[in-house]
């Protein structure tokens, strides 16, 4: 029954020798598209369908929506449509058609503009190696996209890419490019392009969200851990020099 406690505070020990901290995880969401809000375009139509939604819940507490429909053979109702509604994103072109659209976090300003200050220096840079986390329910043919952002300082990255079957959902901070001095902890706009004029026709897609996902930094042992360290570790002394004395 000794031997089992002192080996059991021997294994505590260790275990928490092995262990100074922790690493975790943290979010920050940019868009979970539970707002209502719907554009769109028609072929015959010579302007570009956009609005803005207020809405607490997503960065900067404002977003704008434009699309353009490119290009239809079909019905020329409703050709390309940008829907946020239920928790769900949706670029959806009707049959022979194609188009593109614009998500923009900016702030409250003209939809049809990007204010490059426009969010106030928002810091998205909350911990160690941070990327875009897409929740994609499903895109079914190839599509263009691009991800552009300003600092307050006036600097741009961007990053764009034409998604096939099996990409890769996640987008490391590091894979946009542009100007080196690019300061993500003073974030001034954010906007996401989707286009599918140059790629198929007919593309439809939804996403569930957008979100910024970071390492946080190691979490070092409080001085209370270390004290019961020095705790477990005399107990498991004084219990071995009493075996050594009743033996």
């Amino acid at each position: 029954m000794k031997f089992g406690l002192y080996s059991a505070l021997i294994a505590g020990s260790m275990a928490l020798a092995a262990a100074p901290g922790y690493a975790a995880t943290v979010m920050l969401t940019i868009d979970e598209f539970d707002s209502v809000q719907t554009v769109k375009d028609v072929p015959s139509a010579s302007f570009v369908n956009n609005s803005e939604v207020a809405d607490a819940g997503v960065l900067g507490g404002y977003r704008d929506f434009e699309v353009l429909n490119t290009g239809a053979t079909g019905n020329p109702e409703d050709a390309t449509e940008l829907r946020s509604e239920a928790g769900l994103l949706s670029f959806s072109n009707i049959a022979g058609a194609s188009g593109l659209g614009y998500i923009t976090y900016d702030g409250q300003d003209d939809p049809t503009t990007v204010n490059t200050t426009g969010l106030g220096g928002i810091n998205l840079e909350i911990g160690t190696n941070p990327y875009f986390a897409f929740d994609v329910a499903y895109f079914d043919r190839n599509v263009f996209i691009e991800i552009t952002a300003w600092d307050m300082l006036g600097n741009v990255v961007s990053y764009s890419e034409t998604l096939a079957a099996g990409f890769n959902p996640n987008l490391p901070f590091t894979d946009l490019v542009g100007d080196p001095g690019f300061d993500w902890t003073q974030v001034g706009a954010l906007q996401f392009f989707v286009d599918s004029s140059n790629t198929e026709i007919s593309v439809d897609g939804q996403l569930n969200s957008i979100k910024v996902v970071a390492d946080m930094n190691v979490i070092p042992l409080p001085a209370s851990g270390l004290l019961l360290l020095g705790g477990i570790s005399s107990a498991g002394f004084l219990l071995r020099r009493k075996r050594r004395k009743s033996s």
